[in-house]
């Protein structure tokens, strides 16, 4: 066997593993995610899974930056107009954005599951921490060059805010299962983006923005 296709086969084996984490995490928990339940969920031998991975955490890893590369690809794949209006612009985001969740159901849950685990282990905690700061890069460079966007810290605010309302909103979706819902939803925090546009434009220009 040449070298090239052993690797070929590591990078096989490491794919099938992490599809295999990612259905264990989802429907069983992060309490089932053991190495041999994850290889046996790949329909691997047992021992295959050190020729893959160093370790369950760095399988853990894997799965996270999965769904990170994901989003990324997702957003830099289907760019929205910087022509639009704010407005339409940020709606393009957020489409393209939740396109990719309906299409990663099984992820979501599962990066919901290891989010929790990695909080409560102080080894794994960068893991959450990056993750999150990976999502908000992502929107951030997809807003920026739009004109009425601010740059900087603003811009970033905007970005970590869209991010979070994106969570709540995947979150309900994969506990409720109603797609259909979850689109009334989604459709509801859209048309909230033209005050939002105002404020960031307020904020942009040193206005007083209203509180009351």
């Amino acid at each position: 066997m040449t070298r090239q296709q052993e690797r070929r086969s590591v990078a096989e084996r490491r794919e099938q593993l992490i599809d295999a984490a990612i259905s264990v995490l989802a429907r069983e928990g992060i309490g089932a995610a053991t190495t041999r339940r994850i290889t046996a969920e790949a329909g691997l031998a047992l021992g295959a899974f050190h020729y893959a991975f160093r370790n369950k955490d760095e399988l853990l890893r894997a799965v996270a930056e999965r769904l990170s590369r994901g989003v990324e690809g997702v957003l830099e794949s289907s760019p929205a107009d910087p022509t639009a209006s704010l407005t339409a612009f940020g709606e393009q985001i957020v489409q393209a954005f939740w396109g990719f969740v309906e299409q990663t159901t099984e992820l979501q849950l599962a990066q919901y599951e290891l989010t929790v685990h990695a909080l409560r282990d102080p080894g794994l905690k960068p893991l959450a921490e990056e993750q999150y700061r990976r999502l908000t890069a992502a929107v951030d460079g997809a807003l920026e060059g739009h004109p009425e966007v601010p740059d900087g810290q603003a811009r970033h605010d905007l970005a970590s805010y869209l991010v979070s309302v994106m969570d709540g909103l995947i979150l309900h979706r994969v506990v409720e299962g109603d797609a259909d819902a979850a689109v009334r939803r989604l459709e509801l925090f859209v048309a909230t983006l033209p005050a939002l546009a105002d404020r960031v434009r307020r904020q942009r220009d040193g206005n007083p923005v209203a509180t009351g």
